[in-house]
């Protein structure tokens, strides 16, 4: 009788143990949906304090209490997050290509990190570079045709590209297109153009995979020479004294 009491006591013990289990999951879920999912919410009209305060909560009162013990599967609850916190930044109106891009390299960073607190801080830079981007390409602010000539020339940035190639492109003649650009991102197509490449080599010579002349290839400029030219204009420094400062 005594050993039919124990083993009660132990199947009472595990039935609790599953309840408290599937509470926690429950609990975890539903806080997840109000801190994680719901938190690129604000992204998507460019509230960048609201996001920051939500992630904040996700991570210090759901994530890492639930899963900062196992790290893969914390990665892949970040990686999932950032995935969505790109979708809503790309619906924010920046240039989707830019979204992806930087996506792909969190990406790389998570699957290398050693630590929950490392993970934390991965999300939190993801955040802070594409706020930068917001700042700087967000779409809403221009018009239908204007939007049109801005993402053309992100998804042709390893391409030569012209003011009268944007234009070609766009089917609209290439005086007004660089006058209305002018009027309302504050700069003229080339500007922009190179602009926009030189911050693209920068970030690849700070990668360090590739060559700067490979780098001047790949932007699609017909020489080194004037790559180089370009960036000394845009970057204020030689490709090589950026370079030179990451050795």
């Amino acid at each position: 009788m005594k050993e039919k009491t124990k083993d009660n006591r132990k199947k009472d013990v595990l039935h609790d143990q599953r309840l408290l289990e599937a509470e926690q999951e429950q609990d975890f879920h539903k806080n997840m949906l109000q801190y994680g999912l719901a938190a690129t919410e604000p992204l998507r009209s460019g509230n960048f304090a609201e996001y920051e305060q939500l992630q904040d909560q996700a991570f210090t009162q759901t994530l890492l209490d639930y899963v900062a013990f196992d790290l893969d599967v914390l990665k892949l609850y970040i990686a999932s997050h950032i995935s969505e916190c790109a979708i809503s930044l790309s619906q924010a109106g920046i240039p989707s290509n830019i979204t992806e891009n930087h996506k792909k390299e969190t990406f790389i960073a998570i699957t290398q990190a050693t630590s929950a607190e490392e993970l934390k801080d991965i999300s939190a830079d993801f955040i802070r570079r594409m706020k930068k981007e917001y700042d700087r390409y967000n779409l809403h602010s221009y018009s239908y045709t204007i939007q049109r000539a801005v993402e053309y020339i992100h998804t042709q940035k390893y391409q030569p590209l012209s003011p009268s190639d944007v234009a070609h492109h766009l089917g609209v003649e290439r005086t007004g297109l660089s006058k209305n650009f002018h009027r309302e991102v504050g700069m003229t197509l080339t500007d922009y153009i190179h602009t926009m490449k030189m911050d693209i080599a920068e970030s690849l010579i700070s990668g360090r995979s590739y060559s700067l002349l490979e780098i001047s290839d790949m932007l699609g400029y017909s020489s080194y020479r004037y790559f180089s030219k370009v960036y000394k204009k845009y970057k204020h420094c030689l490709p090589s004294e950026t370079a030179s400062r990451l050795t």
